[in-house]
């Protein structure tokens, strides 16, 4: 065991949406460092199977159905893992929903969902569960917020607010709780291929236009998000609270970078383009 997790040995971990992709590679990398992992997911049957292929491979670990808007449901998935691993230590909020609609379109009833899972889900679980740290004294959250949170990302709905709501949630909690040893800090993830990306990075072209947008050169995945959950509940981010760490390969600080220059051909390229070995 690493120094950075050796201080996890056996604590419980929640981690919503966890079912699949991002989140469902948070649990595997918890369930590697020696978390106890409680599964939690809207589509029950992936919190089950992701729970099960952990177990079996002599993991602890716990799946539920968990609708992370809904009260009861967060009560009672908590109760739960409670009493299977003890109290719990970390709280992942990744659960999450989006619509495609442009503003002008978009319908109330996608509006009022993408807030109750985005927004309102990470209040609920964080109230719920951080009453549980909060009598133990300590733990961590970490909010899987998004760059569209800091950035307007057109055509999607309410997540952008949400997210946004999201960091705002993550400011509150860390200032609230934080002289109470309780540590809450956000991730702001990039672009991520996951499984439900499949389709979209088959396209090799779109692939590679993607990729020339991130100044590390290449699209993230699950693990990458993992590993700074890792981090940021490890003992050494024991000073670190109220922070919004971007997981995006430089993306989001390479507007500049991307503006288009005249090229020596006659054309334009960017900046970033022109560093390109």
């Amino acid at each position: 065991m690493s120094d950075e997790t050796s201080n996890t040995e056996g604590q419980l971990a929640i981690v919503t949406g966890a079912g699949r992709g991002i989140g469902a590679a948070i649990a595997q990398r918890l369930s590697d460092a020696g978390y106890a992992v409680a599964i939690w997911d809207y589509d029950g049957e992936t919190a089950t199977a992701t729970a099960k292929a952990l177990s079996d491979a002599g993991r602890r670990a716990i799946g539920a159905r968990v609708d992370v808007s809904d009260e009861s449901m967060v009560e009672a998935a908590t109760q739960a893992a409670e009493a299977a691993f003890g109290a719990p230590y970390l709280l992942v909020n990744n659960a999450a929903t989006r619509h495609n609609e442009r503003l002008e379109d978009l319908k109330r009833e996608s509006w009022d969902r993408e807030i109750a899972t985005n927004l309102t889900g990470p209040f609920v679980c964080t109230q719920i569960v951080g009453r549980r740290m909060l009598a133990a004294g300590t733990g961590a959250i970490v909010n899987i917020a998004s760059m569209a949170g800091s950035n307007g990302q057109a055509v999607r709905g309410a997540y952008t607010p949400a997210k946004a709501g999201v960091l705002g949630l993550t400011y509150l909690t860390a200032v609230e709780w934080g002289g109470r040893g309780i540590r809450c800090n956000a991730i702001s993830p990039g672009m991520i291929s996951t499984p439900a990306h499949a389709a979209t990075y088959s396209d090799e072209n779109l692939k590679k236009a993607r990729e020339a947008m991130v100044p590390t050169g290449r699209i993230g995945n699950g693990k990458d998000i993992a590993d700074a959950v890792i981090f940021l509940a490890s003992d050494g981010a024991g000073y670190i609270n109220g922070a919004n760490l971007p997981v995006d390969g430089g993306i989001t600080k390479s507007i500049l970078a991307l503006m288009p220059v005249p090229a020596s051909d006659g054309g334009f390229e960017t900046m970033l383009g022109r560093l390109r070995p």
